[in-house]
Parts: structure tokens; C-alpha cells; sequence
């Protein structure tokens, strides 16, 4: 699994905007990951999710992303 870029808070929302990311705790914990630098554990007790596979799905959807407007811009 690729490493997950850091990203600014403008950036991930126009990333959740993107994937049409609902105001959930799996996008909050994607934020948390990405924009704040958490750890996967750390964000899914953060935001009470019961397991990191939630966690690691949200991951998931915005690495394909980024990937996919990387190629758009390349």
C-alpha cells in the first residue's frame, strides 16, 4: 500500500467534495489521517469507529483519489 500524502484542510475538502464523501465519522477520520497526520488507530478511536477496515475503506476511496487527478494534471 502507497504512502498517504499530507494534505492541507482545502485540499481534503475538495478531495471529499470529489468522492462526494459525506459528513461522516470515516470521512472525519480520513481528515484526521490526512490533513492532522493521525495514526489509522488513533483516528478511528477518535472518531468511535468500531473497527479500522471503516478506517482503511475511506483510505482506500481517496488514494484512488488523488491517483486518478494526478493523471488528470499530469
Amino acid at each position: 500500500m502507497s504512502e498517504l500524502p499530507r494534505l492541507t484542510a482545502d485540499q481534503f475538502d475538495a478531495l471529499a467534495e470529489l468522492l462526494r464523501l459525506r459528513e461522516s465519522s470515516s470521512r472525519e477520520a480520513a481528515r484526521l489521517v490526512l490533513v492532522e497526520g493521525m495514526s489509522r488507530a488513533d483516528a478511528q478511536r477518535a472518531t468511535g469507529m468500531t473497527g479500522l477496515q471503516g478506517v482503511s475503506n475511506v483510505l482506500t476511496r481517496c488514494r484512488r483519489g488523488i491517483e486518478l487527478a494526478r493523471r488528470v494534471v499530469a
